[in-house]
């Protein structure tokens, strides 16, 4: 048996009543590369921060080489032989590539000659693939030579244990396979690896062994092969691993709809008349023409067309990284375009602020719920109708509690401190407290139990009925499915399936977009 390098026993962390950590454990042993996979919001970046000690635990214990390191901050722990990597690099960004990898030498060798310092990170440059560009400035590189020389700035600090944090973030497939081959040359020179990642090839490609962290619990833990291929396991991913819930797996005959239930007059009442009885009708809303987008040197969206119409109800689908958030970012003008054309009613509004989109009745629900804390739960909801007349402010301000009366009961309370699920509840009503034409729900069921997403998706359902176009960006396919018109599957920055509900459910490729690569 490989001795044990590290073991991390029963960890948790709690942020004001959120457990990101449930009480979770994990090995690793000299010689071995474990994966940490999980969809979002899993507790992947929580657990790397604990190993990696910019995050204090709140119970539990870390051991390393046999020692408690449990108390020990990040300094301490990287002096010890524990390196990491961050999804966005972190270079010194007017220092040179060089430059850098010397400042976490001498972090490490204070006292040593400059010449024998600088040869030691030449060999890491070289190694890493960076040696034609020691001298330039940090700046100056692309994303791939980045992730490249956060590698190298970790392998400087002579790591016994290195965490590496989505490695594969924002790559394409071609660079993805540089990054494997890097990885993978480390294997003999590090004692142990943690792999952190959303991109499953990197995990398939590089790991051993995988430990599968749903909701901040362990989920399944096992050989690589053997993860990937369970069932279980997909369903996490794809969203049918809901027990009571009653979804469907993906590729089984659906159990028959039960008939939709007509809106109420309180949430017809929040549907903007233009929304209202348009189903299907030939003027869109809302039109993608080849859109491209990223974020500084990354390129996620490569050439998006997408059409809704009034009353529409699309679903983006995806695994993590795929491109969906960027893609409602592009949507809500959170980001620009780098090419490409958006239409609202057919007029080009690309590069329009989002106050503007907002103006020409787009709400959106964004992943996080961004809430203000500050704010009370009815202060919070006012805010998207400060402009409507007090009396019909008023009115949509007792339609939306008719439509989740936990609000209202709650109505004096900080935004921040209801649940989770309520507080998602609070960010659907204050988009809908601008009786918008088309609302885009990014991620709303990210984190909370499938009780609460029931709860969710049947306000949705109501919606739906009243005529609301909505788009809804989602992990979760089976919900998505349940209640879309039409459906996108999203694969690299790009609409890999595109179809009806049914056809899509009935699908099998959908699962290897998921858990495997797409036939």
């Amino acid at each position: 048996m490989n001795e044990r390098l590290l073991q991390a026993e029963g960890l948790v962390k709690r942020y004001d009543g959120v457990v990101a950590s449930d009480a979770v454990s994990l090995h690793v042993d000299r010689g071995e590369v474990l994966g940490i996979i999980g969809p979002n919001g899993a507790g992947k970046s929580t657990l790397v921060g604990l190993l990696g000690g910019a995050i204090r635990v709140d119970a539990g214990v870390i051991r390393f080489e046999g020692a408690d390191i449990s108390a020990l901050g990040a300094p301490e722990r990287a002096r010890r032989g524990i390196g990491r990597t961050y999804q966005i690099p972190r270079p010194f960004l007017d220092m040179t590539v060089r430059e850098n990898l010397l400042a976490a030498r001498f972090s490490l060798h204070p006292f040593a000659s400059g010449a024998r310092a600088r040869a030691a990170c030449d060999a890491i440059l070289d190694r890493c693939g960076l040696a034609d560009a020691a001298g330039l400035r940090c700046r100056e590189l692309p994303l791939l030579r980045r992730k490249r020389l956060e590698v190298a700035r970790a392998l400087a600090l002579e790591p016994k244990l290195l965490l590496l944090d989505e490695v594969g973030a924002g790559l394409i497939d071609s660079e993805v396979t540089e990054l494997i081959d890097l990885v993978r040359s480390l294997h003999d020179q590090i004692p142990g690896i943690v792999i952190v990642e959303h991109v499953l090839r990197v995990v398939r490609e590089c790991c051993q062994r995988l430990l599968v962290i749903n909701f901040g619990r362990t989920f399944a833990e096992g050989p690589t092969h053997e993860v990937l291929s369970s069932d279980d396991v997909a369903a996490i991913y794809l969203g049918t691993a809901h027990g009571a819930s009653g979804a469907t797996a993906v590729g089984a005959t659906p159990p028959t709809a039960a008939p939709a239930r007509s809106p109420s007059r309180a949430v017809s009442g929040l549907v903007a008349p233009a929304s209202s009885g348009h189903r299907g009708s030939s003027k869109p809303v809302l039109e993608l023409r080849g859109i491209h987008a990223g974020y500084g040197q990354a390129r996620v969206l490569e050439g998006i067309d997408l059409t809704m119409h009034p009353g529409q109800v699309v679903a983006i689908l995806g695994s993590n990284g795929a491109g969906k958030t960027t893609l409602a970012n592009v949507i809500n003008a959170t980001i620009r375009p780098t090419s490409g054309r958006l239409l609202v009613d057919g007029v080009d509004v690309t590069g329009a602020p989002a106050h503007q989109m907002a103006r020409l009745g787009l709400a959106q629900c964004m992943e996080g719920r961004r809430i203000f804390a500050p704010l009370t739960v009815e202060e919070n909801l006012l805010l998207t109708a400060r402009d409507v007349p007090s009396r019909q402010r008023l009115d949509r301000l007792e339609r939306v509690y008719a439509l989740f009366p936990d609000l209202k009961q709650r109505r004096a309370n900080a935004g921040t401190s209801i649940s989770g699920g309520q507080q998602q509840m609070l960010a659907i009503g204050r988009a809908l407290m601008a009786m918008p034409r088309l609302v885009l729900f990014d991620e709303i069921s990210l984190g909370l139990a499938p009780i609460m997403m029931d709860r969710l998706y049947a306000a949705l359902a109501e919606l739906r009925s009243a005529g609301l176009t909505m788009l809804i960006v989602e992990q979760d396919i089976l919900r998505a499915l349940e209640l879309a018109d039409e459906v996108h599957v999203m694969e690299h920055g790009r609409f890999a399936l595109s179809g009806s509900a049914a056809a899509i459910r009935d699908d099998p490729r959908v699962r290897h977009l998921y858990v495997g690569t797409a036939a």
